[in-house]
């Protein structure tokens, strides 16, 4: 309970700060705090394992290996700050995007045309067809051959033919 209770403070802090107040830096910022970090912990680290660093067999006595990493981790880290300084990457020009009143006066425009010619098409069909080559158009030619438009009615016919 003595170690559970400091560590679930300092995991309560660190949200804390993690959630409201890192996000309000630059990230110019984050970067030299992280930088800072880094070679604090890095300082930190050695000055603990000092022993184990003199003692281990991948290496001389010297400071070489470990100030080695140290120098490449820094060499990536400063070549990510230059990038922010350069040309950058080349990014291209955007296209230009048609607007919306654009886009729906050509799909009306397209729609009436395709409906013309529909139209004019069936138009001849039925003309064809019913062999009346009057410009009436296609509702009247549909209709006078289905014979709606000269419809008789029968009821009279059929008024005097009942007892």
């Amino acid at each position: 309970m003595e170690l559970f209770l400091p560590s679930l403070l300092i995991i309560l802090l660190a949200a804390t700060v993690v959630f409201t107040v890192i996000p309000r830096f630059a990230p110019m910022t984050l970067t030299v705090i992280a930088i800072i970090l880094l070679v604090l912990g890095v300082v930190h680290h050695y000055s603990l394992f000092k022993d184990e660093y003199r003692l281990s067999t991948w290496q001389t006595s010297s400071f070489i290996a470990p100030a080695l990493v140290i120098g490449v981790a820094l060499f990536f880290i400063l070549g990510y700050l230059l990038s922010y300084f350069g040309s950058g990457v080349p990014v291209p020009t955007i296209p230009n995007v048609p607007s919306v009143t654009d886009i729906t006066s050509g799909l009306g425009s397209a729609a009436s045309t395709v409906t013309t010619a529909v139209t004019n098409a069936a138009n001849t069909v039925v003309n064809t067809v019913t062999g009346n080559n009057s410009n009436r158009g296609i509702l009247s030619n549909i209709g006078n051959g289905l014979r709606f438009n000269n419809r008789r009615s029968t009821f009279g016919s059929l008024a005097n033919r009942l007892p």
